[in-house]
């Protein structure tokens, strides 16, 4: 098939993980420049982008024409969004071309700008929050479907360290992402071990210790490996803003064969098997007590990690996640999966 997906690639990014997926299934990719590249260079950009169309409205139809002039151009048999449009966009699409037309949506609702994700008419919303997902059906008659978010065994796969990874990227504690009030104190009690927190957001207002053990260093895909690989344990700290739903570090940690310590979330243990797969916390007392244990417990934190690796391989992939996209929308035949009884499950 012929798929347009628009958004941003850079490494390990969510669009980019979603093209060389469907790639590698056989199908045609085309990739779409819109102004949501702009949020993604500068805060600048950003801060210009977000408000502008509130002053001059049609700046913001016209921002997507690109995407419009390309579906009408190739015919594809599906755009797949990742983000909420305007609603006229999508009645654009629909007059330029018959492709199926899904987004699936994977930052958490704190990020439902607008409400564009819910404003317009898509053949399917695909959701990483599953509280959403009756509420959208039953209230607004949405065809909303839980889908969380993966790994690629492309990258997030054990890698061998050498001696120069275990120098730049060993440590005991580990954490991964934007530096956010939520995680700074949840990471405060633990300065004195050997912790880094990997990540090149840290905003300027952020006033706490944990700066002092953070990297400023993106890191993405092989690199990405390495650094969940070499530590002992990686803590996993979920934005607040995660409801029910977990975040990529889970699915992503846990294809690298690093050993994590998540945020309980009601959604984790239909992904993973709690204390057997992924350790989970519910306090910060609950963490440094558990650090405090597999910290001294190298093989267990080991075998943990090996199921957790097999699992996220099995049953959390890219290609399994969009396999079930298709399946959804009657662009690939209904073959059951983990992913897809995720999403049917969560329809009903």
């Amino acid at each position: 098939m012929t798929i347009v997906v628009p958004g941003v690639i850079f490494p390990d990014s969510f669009v980019r993980n979603i093209v060389v997926t469907l790639e590698a299934m056989g199908h045609k990719v085309v990739n779409v420049r819109t102004a949501r590249h702009y949020h993604h260079q500068n805060r600048i950009l950003h801060t210009f982008w977000k408000y502008l169309p509130l002053a001059v409205p049609s700046l913001e139809r016209a921002a997507w024409n690109n995407l419009v002039k390309t579906v009408a151009k190739l015919q594809p048999d599906l755009v797949l969004l990742t983000y909420g449009v305007p609603p006229q966009v999508l009645r654009d699409i629909r007059v330029a071309c018959g492709a199926k037309i899904v987004c699936w949506f994977t930052d958490p609702v704190a990020n439902y700008y607008r409400g564009y994700l819910i404003a317009g008419s898509y053949d399917a919303l695909f959701i990483k929050e599953p509280f959403l997902v009756p509420l959208l059906r039953e209230k607004l008659e949405i065809n909303a479907y839980y889908l969380p978010e993966a790994c690629n065994p492309l990258w997030h796969t054990p890698v061998e360290l050498t001696e120069q990874d275990r120098k730049e990227f060993g440590c005991e504690l580990a954490a991964i992402g934007s530096l956010h009030y939520y995680r700074a104190r949840m990471l405060e009690p633990f300065l004195s071990h050997d912790l880094r927190i990997w990540g090149s957001n840290c905003p300027l207002w952020i006033d706490s210790s944990a700066r002092e053990k953070y990297q400023g260093k993106y890191v993405a895909e092989h690199i990405k490996a390495k650094s969940l690989r070499a530590a002992d344990i990686v803590l996993n700290t979920m934005h607040y803003a995660e409801v029910d739903g977990v975040n990529c570090t889970l699915f992503e940690a846990a294809g690298c064969g690093a050993f994590q310590i998540a945020d309980w979330k009601p959604a984790l243990p239909a992904l993973f098997e709690p204390e057997t797969e992924i350790v989970t916390f519910r306090t910060r007392a609950d963490l440094k007590d558990k650090v405090s244990y597999y910290l001294a417990h190298a093989q267990e934190r080991l075998a943990i990690a090996l199921r957790a690796r097999q699992r996220a391989h099995r049953d959390h992939t890219y290609e399994q996640r969009l396999s079930a996209i298709l399946s959804v929308v009657g662009l690939a035949p209904v073959t059951h999966s983990p992913s897809l009884e995720l999403a049917l499950g969560s329809s009903q």
